[in-house]
């Protein structure tokens, strides 16, 4: 059984992932395309070129992490280090002034080549990490807790992140009443956020360094052929090709509803800074909730339908705005009133996209033990690559497809038409939501459950 300490220390360490999380979900975008002036083609071409870098980075670093043998562990060598690329390159990636007078192409290599690195310094610390975690306890509702524990000091990072750009970066002023899109807010939130995840890396890779003794090492080959056939074991498993599908569609459906957010607040709803503040009074209770919530209901309902409830719930009130709006049911824009009706369905939908999160974090260790079962080896630092590597999808994907959006419907630095506002509005309730309909089935067809895990310890342990 963990203690609460444990978790705490080792939660810590997720609020450098939520605060690059949350930077890349909603701001990254909108900065470059919106406030600095990069065409959102470039953009989104720079963002999706970053993540083909991921794809390689993040199994090489997994099988490199489950392959290490060192008195720190397999993991933490590769935590201690992490801090100095992700917390350089991330100032640096929000760091351009319009004073600069950077060109296009400087532009977008530039935010290419800082926002590649930041992801590979995360990588560099989020797979250890969560490998890490997995390996810890082998208990179905164990590690339902400790990624409950994760993710709700992820979120609450990523909230308060955007706290402090909503409500001291990004005042209004004469020149900027919508403080949102001031270039000169920018560098000092992301040095904030900068310094904080280096105080997380550090804290949580030193009070959780003594935690090892009693995990496995790696005693197979570590030559090429003999890493490429275990590896191939690992991702052809059927239990993780459906989680890593179901959860690659997901990310892709919800990223792209998250890289509209802040353009539709901005050009459709008309938000200041401050009014766009007041959502974050949701996502900390509903953080708090879904933390509360998710262990007990996993319990009773086990963690693939569980995670099908939160992905209809999702999928339900994700519309409500659009469909209101239409009906003629919202407030003014503009108005402190419509934030406080926008709230409504947003309580709904925070709550159970952390709650979904936390299981599904938790299923990749279940399925690692499949994994040794069938192979006799312990790859949850390849497995939770591809957990990492959709996290990043989220945020690069949605960036992708929110860039080629605003593309497509002539959207600039310049403040959008009525018409082209609505075009986003319309993508973000719409097509959005109906998208949520793919992942669904891919985890309606997930079968390793609380029974199927307890035979596969079993016969781990009769192999022993």
């Amino acid at each position: 059984m963990l203690t609460n300490t444990f978790k705490f220390n080792y939660s810590v360490g997720a609020i450098a992932n939520g605060i690059k999380t949350d930077m890349f979900t909603f701001f990254l975008l909108f900065f470059y395309a919106r406030v600095i002036g990069l065409d959102p083609l470039l953009a989104s071409l720079a963002i999706g070129s970053a993540l083909v870098v991921d794809s390689i980075t993040d199994p090489v670093m997994g099988a490199i992490s489950d392959r290490t043998n060192s008195k720190y562990g397999r993991r933490h060598p590769y935590m201690f280090i992490s801090f100095m690329p992700v917390s350089i390159f991330y100032i640096l990636l929000f760091s351009p002034s319009t004073e600069w007078e950077l060109s296009q192409s400087q532009l977008f290599w530039w935010m290419f080549v800082c926002a590649s690195l930041t992801r590979i310094g995360m990588t560099l610390f989020e797979v250890p990490h969560r490998s890490f975690g997995a390996e810890i306890t082998k208990d179905y509702d164990e590690r339902t807790k400790l990624f409950s524990w994760r993710e709700m000091f992820a979120w609450t990072a990523g909230i308060s992140n955007a706290f402090l750009g909503y409500f001291v970066f990004f005042k209004s002023t004469p020149d900027y009443p919508l403080g949102q899109l001031n270039p000169e807010a920018y560098f000092p939130l992301a040095t904030t956020g900068g310094v904080l995840m280096v105080i997380s890396i550090l804290y949580s890779s030193f009070k959780t360094r003594n935690d090892i003794s009693n995990l496995s090492s790696w005693s197979g080959s570590t030559s090429f052929p003999q890493m490429i056939s275990e590896l191939k074991i690992a991702i052809t498993n059927k239990s993780f090709i459906l989680f890593f599908l179901g959860s690659l569609t997901l990310s892709i459906s919800w990223g792209m509803l998250n890289s509209l957010t802040l353009f539709i607040n901005t050009d459709f709803w008309g938000l200041r800074g401050d009014q766009l503040g007041i959502f974050l009074f949701i996502y900390f209770p509903a953080a708090f909730l879904a933390f509360s919530i998710t262990p007990r209901l996993v319990v009773k309902l086990g963690k693939r339908r569980f995670v099908l409830l939160c992905l209809v719930g999702v999928a339900v009130a994700s519309p409500i705005a659009f469909i209101c709006y239409n009906l003629g049911l919202t407030p003014d824009k503009g108005t402190t009133s419509l934030v406080l009706f926008l709230c409504i369905p947003l309580v709904f939908i925070s709550t159970l996209s952390i709650a979904g999160n936390m299981a599904r974090d938790s299923m990749i260790g279940d399925i690692a033990d499949e994994v040794d079962l069938q192979s006799g080896k312990r790859q949850e630092g390849v497995l939770y690559s591809a957990v990492s590597f959709v996290q990043k999808v989220n945020t690069a994907i949605g960036a992708l497809t929110g860039g080629i959006t605003l593309w497509i419907f002539n959207i600039s630095k310049d403040t959008p038409t009525d018409d082209q506002a609505y075009s986003l509005f319309f993508v973000q309730g719409v097509v959005g939501p109906i998208l949520f309909v793919i992942p669904l089935l891919f985890f309606y067809f997930y079968t390793l459950d609380r029974k199927r895990h307890a035979e596969i310890l079993e016969k781990i342990r009769n192999r022993a």
